[in-house]
């Protein structure tokens, strides 16, 4: 198999992102689009600090991060797979939802992980949660030009929306329980 030496990929990423930067000044920066991702990022946040409670901000932060982290690395994977695109960016910094991977999503996974706390009603939450960002939001940033989908449907969205959130509550709990019984012993 022929391919490019090491230096020519190199070469060709490094035009690449001069191309994303001067695409992101030029397409991106200061429009509508820009402006509604710099509140998706801001509004989640300032509704988090007021309605999570002083003493449960660390935990629900440690969730949300975890959450936020995993979030961010999918769409990455989704991006580099051609599944799908964003055509505006807050930053010019990588090609993710940032907004939506560390705001929207992690806040409204740590509103619900605060405030159910009985397993039925937080996975309820979830499929709420997993109903309005797979069937709602995601649709409305196709219809805004801000997210392409090539091959991905938002109902394979649904079920990562679910389960992903389940599989961390599972991680802090763990965790939370190993280190009440480190510190009891």
């Amino acid at each position: 198999m022929n391919y490019p030496p090491f230096e020519e990929i190199l070469d060709l990423q490094y035009k690449l992102a001069e191309y994303r930067k001067q695409y992101w000044i030029e397409h991106d920066l200061f429009t509508w689009q820009w402006w509604l991702l710099l509140l998706v990022f801001i509004i989640p946040w300032v509704i988090w600090y007021k309605v999570i409670p002083k003493e449960k901000k660390a935990e629900c932060l440690s969730y949300g991060l975890l959450l936020g982290f995993l979030a961010s690395q999918l769409d990455e994977i989704g991006i580099n797979s051609g599944a799908w695109a964003y055509s505006y960016q807050l930053t010019q910094l990588n090609r993710g939802l940032n907004p939506y991977n560390f705001s929207f999503i992690p806040v409204a996974y740590m509103i619900a992980y605060y405030y159910f706390p009985k397993w039925k009603h937080f996975i309820l939450a979830n499929v709420a949660i997993a109903i309005l960002a797979a069937f709602i939001t995601e649709p409305i940033l196709t219809k805004m030009g801000i997210y392409k989908t090539f091959y991905w449907k938002s109902i394979y969205s649904f079920p990562i929306y679910i389960l992903l959130p389940i599989i961390f509550r599972f991680l802090m709990y763990y965790i939370l329980e190993h280190n009440k019984r480190e510190n009891a012993t």
